[in-house]
């Protein structure tokens, strides 16, 4: 046995944690979407609307969204919220 098979050994070792790590955080990610899904609601009120507005100004400016998405829901909340009036 030499060093090289000790080295292979290692990155063996640090490979295989790497991807349980990885499997782990996905199935954690799936729970927290599933949860959010299951949370979701639909703002129905003036200010239900208002306050979805607010929230996605708070995601953009936190960069959570791109600009091409916050511009897409904001377009369209808007129009909810005008058609609301």
């Amino acid at each position: 046995m030499d060093t090289s098979d000790f080295i292979e050994f290692g990155a063996g070792l640090g490979l295989g944690t790497v991807l349980s790590r990885s499997i782990g955080n996905a199935f954690t990610d799936a729970l927290d979407a599933r949860t959010s899904i299951s949370a979701l609601t639909i703002p129905q009120t003036r200010a239900d609307i208002q306050t979805l507005l607010d929230k996605l100004d708070v995601r953009l400016a936190n960069r959570e969204i791109s600009e091409a998405t916050y511009k897409t829901v904001k377009e369209k909340w808007e129009k909810r919220l005008a058609e609301a009036a």
